[in-house]
């Protein structure tokens, strides 16, 4: 009798705001396309800490981290996340950033550790290649980065 091949755990990807931003129809569109694809979605939705998304990263054993941002404030807030996740012995998962995100701050970005950047013009498949690649993860058979 033959096996079957042990199931692959999914992607877990928490997804968050941090701050007073509350423009989130971005971020709640992705979260469900995700899911439709496969992913499972831990959404913490508005006003977060940073502390807040690590004791979650933590407690929902998250592959990656995303965030969406629509106001200026997102290098503050992406700095102090990455410093605290380093701190609390995150500093391997990874982070992207997603929305309103200026292309002459994407440097300064990556300098801090996020690893995945997706501003307007963004695709599902780029996004889900990014998730694949940075966990190392693939979506479950049948599902296309397209959906179908």
């Amino acid at each position: 009798m033959s096996q079957s091949p042990m199931p692959q755990s999914k992607i877990r990807c928490l997804l968050g705001m941090l701050g007073t931003d509350v423009h989130s129809k971005g971020i709640r569109t992705l979260a469900q396309l995700l899911r439709d694809r496969g992913v499972e979605v831990i959404y913490l939705g508005e006003h977060n800490t940073a502390r807040g998304m690590i004791n979650a990263t933590i407690a929902e054993d998250a592959d990656l981290v995303g965030l969406s941002f629509s106001t200026a404030t997102y290098l503050h807030y992406t700095r102090d996340l990455m410093e605290q996740m380093r701190a609390a012995g995150l500093g391997d998962v990874p982070v992207m950033l997603g929305g309103l995100i200026h292309a002459d701050d994407e440097p300064a970005l990556r300098e801090m550790g996020v690893r995945g950047i997706f501003g307007p013009g963004s695709t599902m498949d780029q996004i889900v290649a990014f998730l694949q690649s940075a966990t190392g993860k693939t979506l479950p058979s049948g599902i296309s980065a397209s959906g179908a």
